[in-house]
């Protein structure tokens, strides 16, 4: 008797679970409505799959982003609710190397991954690596990143509610 009542809650649960309309946990600002009538072609397996060709070692220098100068950054409050760890956004320079000496210990305590938006070869980013005694530091030219964050200068430190140098 308990399995049937069981499986008419179940039933009951799934039924009304499929008539009701989607609830929204969050929203960005940016969400937009699915076309309607999306249709989904199944994939034709007699047709054989080839990957590109890509070349045996990705190099991706140098990065160069011409937005993103080393300079003064003034401290401001934002809201980025999606970003977990800190990010560092550093280049290859002095004020950078610097900067990033005198806050590796913080830097390491909150796990910050570190960006690279200006450096010209292997051998510095092998430096810039190194000065963070292993934390993550990847090279991505950073003009989209300064564009999204209104930034004109580095380094910098950015977490979910703060810009600071």
């Amino acid at each position: 008797m308990r399995c049937v009542t069981v499986c008419f809650i179940l039933i009951a649960l799934f039924s009304t679970a499929a008539n009701s309309e989607t609830v929204v946990l969050f929203d960005a600002g940016n969400t937009r409505p699915m076309p309607s009538g999306l249709q989904i072609n199944p994939p034709n397996y007699q047709q054989s799959f080839q990957l590109p060709d890509f070349p045996q070692h990705f190099d991706p220098l140098p990065v160069r982003s011409l937005a993103l100068t080393p300079g003064p950054v003034q401290a401001r409050v934002i809201d980025r609710p999606g970003l977990d760890r800190p990010v560092f956004i550093i280049g290859y320079d002095e004020l950078s190397l610097n900067w990033l000496r005198h806050n590796l210990e913080q830097l390491k305590r909150h796990r910050a991954t570190g960006i690279v938006v200006n450096v010209d070869n292997p051998d510095q980013l092998r430096r810039l690596r190194q000065a963070a005694d292993g934390l993550e530091v990847n090279p991505v030219p950073g003009d989209f990143i300064a564009k999204q964050l209104d930034l004109t200068h580095y380094p910098v430190l950015i977490s979910q509610h703060r810009i600071e140098q």
